[in-house]
């Protein structure tokens, strides 16, 4: 029997990547995922360039100006982003203030590979 290669992704998030985010990664890369996990704040990405070199892909939760970072780092390795949606749960909160708001939760969307980020500023 012919086993599965197992791909080792780097996971830069500060959250804990949710089951079905999982799966659904495992989809994508074609099999089983092990995953590293970076949930420190991100100063310098230069600091990761040895996880990206030990890793198959990079998934990020970073802002555009890293994310332009990372895929110049990231060496033709895949740069992906989970996309998630907001869902009303159909239940309602009241805030400190006493208003009153829908309730939400976030559902995985999918993978997305991120192939270029563009930025162009001005400061003001």
């Amino acid at each position: 029997m012919e086993q599965t290669k197992t791909h080792r992704v780097l996971w830069i998030s500060r959250h804990t990547m949710t089951g079905e985010q999982r799966a659904d990664l495992e989809r994508v890369m074609g099999g089983p995922v092990e995953l590293t996990v970076w949930s420190d704040t991100v100063e310098n990405l230069q600091d990761l360039q040895p996880l990206v070199r030990r890793s198959d892909a990079v998934a990020a939760v970073l802002p555009a100006e890293k994310l332009a970072q990372l895929l110049e780092i990231a060496g033709g390795r895949p740069v992906l982003q989970a996309k998630s949606g907001r869902m009303a749960t159909g239940r309602w909160t009241t805030q400190p203030d006493g208003r009153r708001e829908r309730e939400f939760v976030f559902v995985h969307c999918g993978w997305q590979q991120i192939l270029q980020v563009r930025i162009k500023t001005r400061a003001l």
